[in-house]
C-alpha cells in the first residue's frame, strides 16, 4: 500500500527554503523610515541633559547648546567632540540659529526662557520633537 503526501523531511526542507527566502526579501517590504530620527532625537536628548547636568554641578562656567540647520551641540564641532550631532545624512533640526543655556537650577536660559521645542525632521517627512519646558525638563514628543 502506496501512501500519498509529503515525508517530514521535505516539508522541513520547504520551511527552511520559505524561511531564507523571507529574510532576505524583507527589506525590500520594511524600510527604516522613522529610525534615523528616532535614534537622532534619543541622541539629542542625551547631549541636552548632559549639558544640562554639567550647568548644575559647575555653577561658575555657563554651559549651552547651539542648533543648527545641521547641527545640534556644544562647540567647537569636532569629530572628538561627544556632545553635538552633526552632518547627520537625511537629518534637519530646526529652529536653526537658537542657542540653549542652562542654569545652576537645570532651567533653560537665552534663547529658551519660557520653554522651547526643537524640531528634527527626516528627509522621508516624519518628524520628531523635543521640548524643553521652562523648569528643564526634557521630553520627547
Amino acid at each position: 500500500m502506496k501512501s500519498r503526501g509529503f515525508t517530514l523531511i521535505e516539508l522541513i526542507i520547504i520551511l527552511v527554503i520559505i524561511g531564507i527566502l523571507a529574510v532576505s526579501a524583507s527589506p525590500l517590504f520594511i524600510s527604516d523610515s522613522g529610525t534615523k530620527s528616532q535614534t537622532a532625537r534619543l541622541q539629542a536628548m542625551g547631549i541636552l541633559r548632559a549639558v544640562q547636568q554639567q550647568a548644575m554641578q559647575d555653577t561658575v562656567n555657563d554651559y549651552s547648546i547651539s542648533v543648527t540647520e545641521s547641527t545640534l551641540g556644544n562647540p567647537p564641532y569636532s569629530e572628538d567632540n561627544s556632545l553635538q550631532l552633526s552632518n547627520l545624512d537625511d537629518i534637519t533640526f530646526s529652529p536653526s540659529g537658537l542657542t540653549i543655556g542652562f542654569n545652576a537650577l537645570g532651567q533653560p536660559t537665552q534663547g529658551c526662557t519660557g520653554g522651547c521645542t526643537i524640531t528634527i525632521t527626516e528627509n522621508l517627512g516624519v518628524i520628531r520633537a523635543i521640548s524643553i519646558n521652562k523648569e528643564g525638563f526634557i521630553d520627547a514628543q
